[in-house]
């Protein structure tokens, strides 16, 4: 009789507990799925966030990409521009190569002296060269190369066009009677020494007689350097230096003209491409 009276107390205490217990779970999963949710909407939020912010970040990543490759390819447009203008230079100084042609075989101290107290001897000269003018040559667009050619490529363009003028002006000095002695040989064989040290026993030997042959070498080695520079290969320190030296050789060629008692119409225009590293 006891445990029957009983029962009914224990059934209503396990009821209480199973309907805690059942409370109590509900409620936790409730919370666990609320703050899931909630981490969820966060996440998902974060992720537009970052997606957004990846998609400003390639918008500019692909601004500024677009405004580099266009700037490069404008760079790439005028660094063939300027080997255009100044392979050009070149090609308006082939009369002078060819007068270079005949003063090499000419023996010049002689003609020179004779030249200045022959006058019919001078009339041999006149027909040669006549009708090339190199103070009417535009060296304006070679000079508007050279900031966007190689160093090395705008001082072997100054040697090469130093040594055609020379011989244009040797011509001139014969066609003139004016004497051999305003020419500052010594300047130009620095010049040529500087453009090609490896020919520097040669240079000493023939001395400017021997210049003529040494276009060739300079033409080829101006056009390597120009493809180099197309192909984006860099110049070492070395042939930094080299085209410094150039320069300055140039540039005291060209100083040496202007000081010496060379005629005006003879100082050949040399000041555009003679401006120092």
């Amino acid at each position: 009789m006891d445990i029957v009276s009983w029962f009914p107390s224990l059934t209503t205490t396990s009821l209480l507990a199973l309907a805690l217990w059942l409370g109590r779970n509900l409620i936790a999963t409730r919370l666990t799925a609320s703050v899931e949710h909630e981490f969820n909407t966060k996440i998902e939020s974060l992720r537009a966030d970052l997606r957004r912010k990846e998609t400003e970040i390639a918008a500019l990543r692909g601004g500024a990409m677009s405004a580099l490759a266009s700037r490069q390819i404008a760079l790439d447009k005028r660094r063939l521009e300027a080997v255009d203008q100044l392979w050009a230079a070149v090609t308006a100084l082939g009369p002078a190569k060819g007068i270079s042609v005949f003063m090499a075989v000419m023996k010049f101290e002689a003609a020179a002296k004779e030249a200045e107290i022959n006058p019919k001897f001078r009339q041999i000269f006149e027909a040669l060269g006549a009708g090339f003018d190199p103070s009417k040559i535009d060296f304006s667009q070679s000079a508007k190369a050279r900031p966007f050619v190689s160093a090395m490529a705008w001082a072997l363009f100054s040697a090469y066009q130093a040594i055609a003028l020379q011989a244009v002006t040797k011509l001139h000095i014969v066609k003139s009677g004016i004497g051999a002695d305003i020419l500052d040989k010594q300047a130009a064989t620095k010049l040529v020494k500087a453009a090609l040290p490896h020919q520097a026993e040669y240079i000493d030997k023939y001395g400017d007689a021997g210049f003529h042959y040494l276009l060739e070498e300079l033409e080829n080695r101006l056009l390597e350097e120009m493809q180099n520079m197309l192909k984006g290969v860099e110049a070492d320190k070395a042939s930094l230096d080299q085209a410094a030296e150039i320069l300055k050789r140039s540039n005291e060629l060209s100083e040496a003209t202007r000081q010496s008692e060379v005629p005006p119409n003879l100082a050949l225009n040399r000041d555009a491409p003679t401006a120092s590293l």
